[in-house]
């Protein structure tokens, strides 16, 4: 009998440890191939990935006291899985390159409508020393924002939420069109700037699409286990309210994508994209470009929320003529956002 018991508990610890680790390869292709198509998986794509490693520990632990060894492989690949593609783990290798020639820094930061006060971001953003800092969430208008921004930057331009701050000549600034959706004219929400940099003239987009937390019921991000527990996350009609605001948020990343691919000169794109890692709008819109933080820097890059982050939705973007040589993630304490700032140069 104990023989036989011994056998059926080593069958569901088999069945236990390949089933999670299977369950696991089907989050992640439903991720990648339905994400925001459907509002399930759009609505996972925003919670901590943190959470899908919750049952390895345990699993772990039933295999070395069962003396079941052979099985531990099923968590090492299970963890590799929430590591890498899920939670989006960037290792430091290949070493960033080394500049070689001339190089700006430009820094993107969701200001968070100044709520924590001008000069206290202001102080955070002009300690990293940036060439270019792009606003979003600022205060309307530029506010007393810009007016401090103006004390350290010779141009400054605010037009609602974004604002931009350069030590280069703007040559341009276009606002873009109104979008028409479902019947009611929309802000397509980014900006474009031409400016005058040492690397010659290049097209800045400064970007914030609709973001997902009045759909998903959450205004702090930190909430959505409380609400995933309770059901609450699924309140009302979710496929309803998340397929709009999804869908809004397509209709501007697929704008910002437009405009930026008729650029006659080198691209530069940066922002809050609320678009998270495996994002499917992100990849069929942006994929093309190169991304800052992969290209030039490991770990998970997180910026949202400022405290406990566990989403990369804060980017800097750019074409195939402009190339990274640092990324980093920083202005902790002054907005619910951490900023994100990179050196930039020409490609060899």
């Amino acid at each position: 009998m104990r023989s036989k018991g011994r056998q059926q508990l080593r069958r569901a610890l088999a069945l236990l440890s390949y089933g999670y680790t299977i369950s696991l390869v089907g989050v992640l292709l439903a991720l990648y191939y339905c994400g925001e198509d459907w509002w399930v998986t759009t609505a996972l794509l925003y919670v901590p990935r943190i959470a899908f490693v919750a049952p390895l520990p345990l699993i772990a632990l039933l295999i070395v006291v069962t003396g079941r060894l052979r099985l531990l492989w099923t968590q090492l690949v299970a963890l590799l899985i929430v590591l890498f593609p899920l939670m989006g783990l960037v290792l430091p290798w290949p070493a960033p390159a080394v500049p070689s020639g001339r190089t700006f820094k430009l820094l993107s930061f969701n200001v968070n409508s100044g709520f924590f006060g001008p000069s206290e971001i202001v102080k955070q953003i002009t300690q990293a020393l940036p060439d270019v800092v792009l606003i979003q969430e600022g205060q309307f208008n530029g506010g007393e924002l810009g007016e401090r921004l103006h004390a350290f930057y010779p141009y400054v331009q605010a037009s609602n939420q974004f604002t931009i701050a350069s030590r280069f000549r703007i040559l341009e600034t276009t606002e873009q069109p109104m979008l028409p959706y479902y019947g009611r004219q929309r802000h397509a929400r980014f900006m474009r700037y031409l400016l005058d940099t040492p690397l010659g003239q290049i097209a800045f987009y400064n970007v914030h699409p609709i973001s997902p937390r009045g759909a998903l019921h959450v205004h702090r991000f930190r909430d959505a286990f409380h609400l995933l527990r309770t059901g609450a996350l699924f309140a009302g009609d979710p496929e309803k309210d998340l397929g709009s605001n999804t869908g809004l948020r397509a209709l501007q990343i697929a704008a910002v994508a437009e405009f930026a691919g008729r650029e006659l000169v080198p691209v530069v794109l940066a922002g809050d994209t609320n678009l998270p890692t495996l994002s499917m709008i992100f990849r069929k819109n942006l994929g093309r470009y190169a991304d800052a933080f992969r290209v030039a820097s490991s770990g998970f890059g997180y910026s949202f929320p400022s405290k406990r982050p566990f989403l990369r939705l804060d980017r800097i973007l750019s074409g195939p003529e402009l190339r990274f040589t640092s990324f980093h993630v920083g202005c902790e304490g002054v907005s619910d956002h951490l900023c994100v700032m990179a050196e930039i140069e020409r490609q060899k």
